[in-house]
């Protein structure tokens, strides 16, 4: 991606980035500011935007943001759960100058 972006380098750029993914929003600026180092995407804008971890009570079906990394439903203590949001990582925007 980085390649096709390097002729013609965007404003900014903004991906999403679930709660659950093994790298944290400092690591994935750390990671951005060592591939873009030394090209024409350095001054491009990088934007995160963090999703929260949601789970489903596969019991109940209640939908619930898991406190401490707990892994009972809060509504009726079950333990079987569905993540369904919060192990995301994709670009989301990339603005060019023009827009």
């Amino acid at each position: 991606m980085i390649e096709q972006l390097i002729p013609d380098p965007p404003r900014s750029i903004q991906v999403v980035l679930g709660e659950l993914f093994p790298l944290g929003e400092e690591q994935v600026r750390a990671q951005w500011n060592e591939l873009t180092k030394h090209t024409s995407l350095a001054n491009s804008l990088l934007t995160i935007r963090c999703v929260p971890v949601r789970q489903q009570c596969m019991a109940c079906f209640e939908k619930y943001h898991p406190v401490r990394a707990e892994v009972s439903c809060p509504q009726c203590g079950s333990v079987g759960a569905k993540i369904i949001a919060g192990e995301e990582f994709f670009l989301e925007a990339i603005e060019q100058d023009d827009e």
